[in-house]
């Protein structure tokens, strides 16, 4: 009996030995990739940078698709209500939303069982869009106050085309940490600025709206060089 039993423990250590040495850790073709992307070195301890996904055709091929979705919303309160002063509440309101699209490829070379080291492209596509409006206390006749307002929308439209070189190190099978840097060309075009403003009108007893559109100071941009961000990579295939 302490024989089989013997024989049973070297044979699973020979099989269990033998399954890690051949454990998987890069992909081998036709494994999907869900990463994200933080920044450790930005202004918030650790901030989102973005999700991206990777399919892989091959061992040496994969697509990718970068996503970023941004909201930022802030409010400040320009005056307090005060009944007595016949003083509004009167608000400043800041907000802005970024999308960003950033469909690629890439090529992984011969590098070790854990590291996987690559190059490749990809087209930067992204949409932002800014609004600020700022509440002013209207006084009118009858002794009547009521809140006006000024108020601008703002946008723009960014395209540009990356080179891009990095590495994946698997920490365990399907997980992995990397970082990437690149060089390539991008530029920004402003959208119409369209702005809103509600203020007393001619007679002081009501309100009327102008509102209006043009590009007074926008600015368009056109940059080439690299482009190497403090960013952490943290994958997961399956």
């Amino acid at each position: 009996m302490k024989r089989i039993v013997m024989a049973g423990t070297i044979i699973l250590a020979a099989v269990a030995t033998t399954m890690d040495a051949q454990a998987q850790y890069r992909p081998a073709g036709g494994e999907k990739n869900l990463e994200l992307m933080l920044a450790p070195l930005g202004g918030s301890p650790i901030t989102m940078a973005g999700i991206k996904y990777r399919s892989f055709s091959s061992a040496n091929k994969a697509m990718r698709l970068g996503v970023f979705l941004g909201f930022d919303n802030k409010t400040t309160i320009l005056q307090d209500a005060d009944s007595e002063a016949k003083m509004l509440e009167l608000k400043k309101k800041e907000s802005s939303i970024t999308i960003g699209v950033q469909p690629g490829i890439e090529k992984h070379l011969t590098g070790t069982e854990r590291l996987s080291p690559y190059f490749g492209g990809y087209v930067d596509l992204s949409y932002t869009s800014k609004t600020k409006k700022e509440e002013t206390q209207l006084n009118l006749n009858n002794d009547r106050q009521e809140v006006g307002y000024d108020q601008t929308k703002t946008g723009s439209l960014g395209i540009g085309v990356n080179a891009v070189a990095g590495f994946d190190y698997y920490i365990a099978k399907s997980i992995y940490v990397g970082t990437e840097l690149g060089f390539g060309i991008a530029t920004t075009m402003p959208m119409k600025n369209k702005t809103e403003t509600v203020k007393a009108n001619d007679t002081n007893d009501g309100t009327t709206t102008d509102s209006g559109d043009g590009k007074k100071d926008n600015v368009s941009t056109f940059q080439v060089g690299p482009n190497v961000v403090g960013q952490l990579r943290l994958g997961w295939l399956f």
